[in-house]
């Protein structure tokens, strides 16, 4: 095979939209395993979202995970790197959301657990989906340690609010789109793409020995990092055009697809 590593997005990309694995995925997965390549995943989730399918497909290397903030190994359940928002730029993002001029949920993120200011109905949904459990704080801005800010609802004006931090903000930060209605506020220069990088280092492989498959606007940069970035056929054209191949969709198996083409050569 050509390619020693395969890194996959989870959601819109492994996941079909019931959040499932499908077994022609697994099988596929076993496959290249068994052939001496390695799988894992790069992932907006946490560690307690990202467990259970890190189980299912039993991966015993790093997986990068909160968008490329952590790296985290689950065999030793030790965190391998990560990155923090600065405390500054963190309160005066919890501090003008809390001024309640956006119209936007929002969930705080750090290793020990997701933050929020109440239990919304999407708030229930989020947590029965994800597996996750959120944390009630009446002062969002009094957390510390926090790894990332998400914006849930209307993308513009999200994206209304991450403008007026970054004017008030003496700080640079990446903003990433990893969903619909989801707005991503991360430390700055942390992407999947460079946490990629180094996965790379820490697992001592040439990155032009990797395939990297993703369907969003935060999986674009590990897309253009790796030897082969692979866009799902649900993509929209901007990640497409980032891209050096085009799957099938998440609804068509498309990383067994993809998996099956480097198997047979063919990528």
């Amino acid at each position: 095979m050509k390619y020693k590593m395969v890194v996959a997005d989870a959601d819109g990309t492994l996941l079909n939209d019931k959040k499932q694995i499908t077994a022609a995925t697994k099988n596929s997965i076993k496959k290249f395993r068994n052939m001496g390549g390695i799988f894992t995943l790069a992932t907006g989730r946490g560690i307690l979202s990202a467990t259970p399918y890190i189980n299912e497909l039993n991966i015993d290397v790093p997986v990068i995970l909160f968008n490329g903030c952590v790296i985290y190994d689950p065999v030793d359940k030790k965190i391998l790197h990560e990155k923090y928002l600065s405390d500054d730029l963190y309160k005066l993002t919890a501090n003008i959301w809390q001024e309640g001029r956006y119209d936007v949920d929002i969930l705080v993120y750090s290793i020990d657990g997701i933050f929020v200011n109440k239990i919304s109905d999407f708030i229930k949904s989020y947590m029965a989906t994800e597996h996750v459990k959120c944390d009630i704080v009446d002062d969002l801005s009094s957390l510390n340690k926090i790894i990332k800010v998400l914006f849930r609802g209307n993308s513009k004006t999200s994206l209304q609010l991450v403008d007026e931090i970054r004017q008030l903000s003496n700080e640079p930060f990446t903003c990433v789109q990893s969903d619909e209605f989801f707005i991503e506020i991360l430390p700055y220069r942390v992407t999947k793409g460079t946490a990629l990088v180094k996965l790379c280092d820490i697992l001592n492989i040439d990155i032009n020995m990797v395939v990297a498959i993703g369907d969003q606007d935060n999986d674009r940069e590990m897309i253009l990092k790796a030897g082969c970035g692979v866009a799902m056929g649900n993509a929209d054209n901007s990640i497409k055009n980032s891209a050096n191949y085009i799957a099938k969709s998440n609804l068509e198996d498309g990383v067994s697809d993809i998996l099956e083409k480097i198997i047979n050569g063919e990528i």
